[in-house]
């Protein structure tokens, strides 16, 4: 088996980078991905008071929401694993339902590393975030065109699945702008 035009330095295996890649695009993982950017999205629009924020509060609430989802669906897992087998679980069992779900920590990362490395180049936390929220809209354009890809999808198809999961982040955008915390609006133009 060949994978992007290589030989595997180990026969039919593929290169490290290109297992974590493929590993990445799974239904599954593209799933949790999609639904925590999302998460993610409306979790620093509806914060307010960045301004007031060190780097380490922000860490914080990017974070929490992160171990939040985790701990959902380690629960979540748990309880129909219960369900399924009709039994307390063993530790191995719960370990190996923990292992799978730990990948899902994982998803803080993106926007920790953006926020931090504008941070370091001297981008107030308020800019990093508002550019951590639009590389968020490209992502889910990005998750589009991994599932159009997928599907088959050409053409018009594709262009559709890569749209709509801009116009998904737009929406998401949109909500902030509805939604600043502290502001009333009068005949669309924001008071105070």
């Amino acid at each position: 088996m060949i994978y992007h035009h290589e030989k595997s330095y180990r026969g039919d295996v593929p290169p490290p980078v290109t297992r974590a890649l493929d590993r990445l695009h799974r239904p599954v993982l593209v799933d949790r991905i999609v639904y925590a950017t999302i998460t993610m999205m409306s979790v620093l629009i509806i914060y307010d008071g960045w301004q007031n924020l060190r780097l380490i509060d922000v860490v914080g609430v990017i974070v929490g929401p992160v171990l939040a989802m985790f701990l959902a669906h380690v629960f979540s897992a748990i309880m129909a694993q219960h369900v399924e087998v009709g039994r307390i679980l063993t530790r191995k069992e719960w370990g190996g339902i923990i292992q799978i779900q730990a990948p899902f920590l994982l998803l803080a990362l993106p926007p920790l590393a953006v926020v931090s490395v504008l941070y370091a180049f001297g981008v107030s936390l308020t800019g990093g975030i508002r550019i951590t929220l639009w590389l968020g809209t490209a992502s889910l354009g990005y998750w589009g065109f991994v599932a159009g890809r997928r599907a088959g999808f050409v053409g018009w198809r594709m262009a559709m699945v890569v749209v709509a999961g801009l116009l998904i982040g737009v929406v998401i955008l949109l909500i902030q702008v509805f939604l600043q915390p502290g502001k009333a609006f009068s005949g669309g133009v924001a008071m105070g």
